[in-house]
């Protein structure tokens, strides 16, 4: 693992974070300071694999993280449509199941409940990538983490280029946890 900021502080106007990932293609509003990071591992067919993530956890236990997974050509391609079902789990429930495009690219959205914690996810397939996007939180967090939802889903930015540029005017709202 590389670490490229820790608790990092870059305001964006909204009062959040701009949580712009040092190596991979996208940026996400953050309402606690956060970390960047890449992970490499070696797989034995693909080689040498990167995956980049932002991430913060408040002391409520709120986590919002996401992450830049390459496509690896030869593999299964990812089935968006199906990312649901594998959260299923004894004790756990899937619900608002949304399959529309995320910023013209593939995407899924949908939360998932269990007896202790919940989470809200996006995933955005670009031909090069999947993009994750996750806020987990504890159960007696839910209300917290439904103020926190909208903001921090929409807020993902993703550029091909490699240079990230929020877009000017997008609200983060919310009120921030704690650190």
């Amino acid at each position: 693992m590389e670490m490229h900021r820790v608790q990092a502080t870059t305001k964006d106007p909204s009062g959040w974070y701009l949580a712009a990932s040092t190596h991979g293609s996208f940026a996400v509003l953050i309402p606690i300071p956060f970390n960047d990071f890449t992970v490499t591992d070696d797989d034995p067919k693909a080689g040498s694999v990167k995956t980049y993530t932002v991430g913060a956890k408040s002391v409520e236990g709120m986590k919002f993280s996401a992450t830049e997974i390459p496509i690896i050509t030869g593999r299964t391609p990812t089935n968006l449509v199906a990312f649901p079902q594998q959260f299923r789990k004894s004790g756990q429930t899937v619900s608002d199941i949304d399959n529309s495009p995320f910023a013209g690219y593939p995407a899924v959205s949908f939360s998932v409940k269990g007896p202790s914690s919940g989470a809200y996810m996006r995933y955005v397939k670009t031909p090069k990538s999947l993009i994750t996007v996750i806020l987990e939180y504890p159960t007696d967090q839910a209300e917290a983490a439904e103020g926190f939802r909208s903001a921090f889903l929409s807020s993902l930015k993703i550029n091909a280029t490699g240079v990230i540029g929020l877009v000017p005017g997008i609200n983060a709202g919310g009120s921030r946890p704690g650190r």
